[in-house]
């Protein structure tokens, strides 16, 4: 586990986005934790997004810090021209 911690993120976010097809968590590994922060629309997606992180993290520790947002549903049918 002594890989360079932006080596270990690029490979943890590169799997998040292949198996959780997330772009847009940020990954920070300090020492033999890894932080996952950033947002997603349900608690389902955010366990997800850390199983995925969990299977690329190599044994380190996962701190996740993702916060759910709510989507609000469309107002009626979208117009389609």
């Amino acid at each position: 586990m002594n890989d360079m911690p932006e080596y270990v993120a690029a490979h943890i976010q590169e799997r998040l986005a292949t198996e959780a097809h997330e772009l847009g968590i940020r990954v920070d590994v300090r020492g033999d934790v890894v932080h996952l922060r950033g947002e997603v629309v349900s608690e389902e997606r955010s366990r997800d997004v850390e199983e995925a992180a969990r299977d690329a993290a190599e044994g380190r520790e996962i701190c996740n810090e993702l916060h759910v947002i709510a989507v609000p549903e469309p107002d009626g049918e979208e117009q389609i021209s």
